[in-house]
């Protein structure tokens, strides 16, 4: 029976061998974890993509709060288009900063030397005068005449004429710099009180005061930079002309508060004295059309009152050399001062044959006619000159007030009154320049009458009271009122109206009154103008007239007086009625 079994002896020993081969076996694998862990690792690689996503996940946030971090303490770096924001257009603009402010005006620049237009450097001294004709760049001030030289005081560029900012600071007291990228000059023409400080570390000037605000400017230190306005946290600087804000902590406690330092203007001649009389004028139009009609004094005068100016209609513009039509007479000067009255020859361009604008806007031809003008004035021994010059085209605005200026300097140094008639103020008058007129000259006159003419589509009054208190206020924003003189008419105009055609014809004083007696005519005082008026119908024919009288003229000087104008005009003499003068010297006695 013990055959063919295996004792237990040998049972065990098996039993050993058999681990030592197991154990040697476990050594030799590379994985020797049990089967379970196996398991575990496959499913774990199956995983792994889920795995990294959430990495990357988790970096990406980390990259965008750290980010968003350094734009709540560091600020924004985003660069501010700053030629947009000045308004620059083009490779080659350049923006101008007048006073602080941006504006559109076109800057050119040659040899890095900055030219402005004429009419903004006539907007900072307005003496420029571009003669276009002859090529004359002129600046005229009390007593010279300066000439700049082209291509160096200033260049042409089609019709645009440009002025160098050097030759603008002879004659005005400014300051300026040109800066680069962009291209921007900053010109300064008012002394304004500021606040200038420096920066104290390197910041960024923003567009508004936020520090996620573009940025429009880095800042050095000890960059000096002026002040505008600040609170706790930010400050409105301006710096090369460029305005933004800058937080406080970036600038020196240091403030000191300093006046823009403007240089220039050795050269201005503003010194414009007036040759005003220390008296109210009552001034006499005499009307004159030929040499002859200078004897006639005696009549034209015979019912004055009170009057201490005489102005008569001597000269007028002859062709376009600037040559005068001259009715002056010695005799009729030494008659008018026997008679207590100045003389101021009045110069019109009424010659039809004249264009007057051909005169004016040539240097050459204009200054022919100043000379001629004040040679006339001393031969005749006159005190002073009336200019009398209608129906200007707008285009002649500018070398009228030129042959103004020119001409003022004449007078002034002669010691001759300078006098000129103006429309009562409108729009389309506007270039007539009454504030030049009232700078250069020593007295304006308002022609108080013509609201009504013979081109109006209505009848109408020649002067109704609003109209002129209109005309007086008006010239009052422009010129003082000790140099204002205003006219009043002493005729009116007789309306007929027939088949609806409308026709007018001019009747002085008398003639009116005339007009109104022959027909039977009844007046009524309207009320609105200040006038008596009158209409009737005769054969067909519809009649109206608004007169000029001792009542609407009462009307007039009241107003004028209120104003403490410097006097009167009357156009013209011989149409009046004797009581006028009584008015008249109610209100302008003679000799105050």
């Amino acid at each position: 029976m013990r055959e063919g079994r295996d004792t237990e002896r040998q049972r065990r020993s098996r039993a050993r061998r058999y681990e030592r081969e197991d154990a040697r076996e476990y050594r030799r694998r590379p994985d020797r974890r049990s089967d379970g862990q196996r398991r575990r690792r496959d499913g774990g690689s199956k995983n792994l993509p889920l795995v990294l996503s959430g990495i990357i996940i988790a970096a990406i946030a980390i990259v965008i709060l750290a980010n968003s971090l350094f734009k709540e303490t560091g600020g924004s770096s985003k660069k501010a288009d700053i030629a947009e924001q000045l308004g620059i257009s083009s490779e080659n603009g350049v923006a101008l900063i007048l006073d602080g402010e941006v504006t559109d005006e076109p800057v050119l620049v040659q040899d890095d030397r900055p030219f402005i237009s004429i009419a903004e450097a006539n907007s900072i001294y307005g003496n420029f005068y571009y003669d276009s004709e002859e090529g004359h760049l002129l600046v005229t001030g009390a007593s010279n005449t300066v000439e700049g030289a082209s291509g160096t005081d200033f260049i042409t560029e089609g019709d645009e004429v440009y002025i160098s900012l050097d030759f603008l600071q002879r004659f005005a007291p400014i300051y300026y710099e040109l800066y680069s990228d962009p291209s921007r000059l900053e010109l300064m023409t008012k002394a304004e009180q500021v606040t200038e400080t420096s920066v104290k570390e390197n910041a960024k000037m923003r567009v508004s005061a936020d520090k996620k605000a573009a940025v429009l400017l880095e800042l050095d230190k000890k960059d000096a930079v002026y002040v505008l306005d600040e609170n706790e946290d930010w400050a409105q600087i301006r710096y090369q002309g460029v305005t933004g804000y800058v937080q406080i902590k970036a600038l020196s406690d240091k403030r000191e508060e300093t006046t823009t330092p403007l240089e220039g203007g050795a050269e201005a001649d503003a010194s414009y004295t007036k040759n005003l009389r220390d008296h109210k004028i009552v001034l006499g139009f005499h009307n004159l059309a030929v040499k002859d009609a200078n004897s006639y004094l005696d009549e034209a005068a015979k019912n004055v009152k009170g009057m201490n100016v005489i102005a008569p209609t001597w000269f007028s513009l002859s062709g376009t050399g600037g040559d005068l039509y001259d009715l002056g007479s010695t005799e009729y000067v030494e008659k008018a001062h026997g008679m207590g009255y100045e003389v101021w020859g009045v110069v019109d361009n009424f010659n039809q044959e004249t264009d007057t604008n051909a005169v004016l806007s040539h240097t050459s031809t204009r200054q022919v006619l100043e000379q001629n003008i004040i040679n006339a004035a001393l031969t005749y021994g006159m005190e002073g000159i009336n200019i009398d010059f209608e129906q200007l085209p707008g285009e002649t605005g500018d070398d009228f007030s030129q042959f103004l200026r020119e001409l003022s300097i004449y007078t002034r140094a002669n010691g001759l009154v300078l006098s000129i008639d103006n429309y009562v103020p409108q729009d389309y008058t506007d270039f007539y320049r009454r504030d030049i007129q009232g700078r250069v000259a020593d007295y304006v006159i308002i022609m108080g009458y013509d609201e009504h003419t013979s081109a109006s589509e209505e009848a109408g009054s020649v002067a109704s009271l609003s109209f002129v208190t209109q005309g007086i206020e008006d010239t009052l924003k422009e010129v003082p009122a000790e140099q204002v003189i205003n006219a009043i008419p002493f005729y009116t105009r007789k309306w007929a109206e027939e088949g609806g055609t409308l026709s007018c014809e001019s009747l002085g004083m008398r003639e009116a009154q005339a007009f109104i007696s022959d027909n039977g005519a009844k007046t009524t005082w309207d009320a609105d103008a200040c006038q008596n008026y009158a209409s009737f119908e005769k054969n067909g024919v519809n009649y109206s007239i608004w007169l000029e009288d001792a009542e609407s003229i009462s009307s007039k000087l009241a107003v004028m007086a209120a104003h403490d104008l410097a006097g009167v005009g009357c156009w013209k003499l011989t149409q009046e009625t004797p009581d006028i003068w009584d008015t008249i010297a109610t209100y302008y006695p003679s000799g105050s």
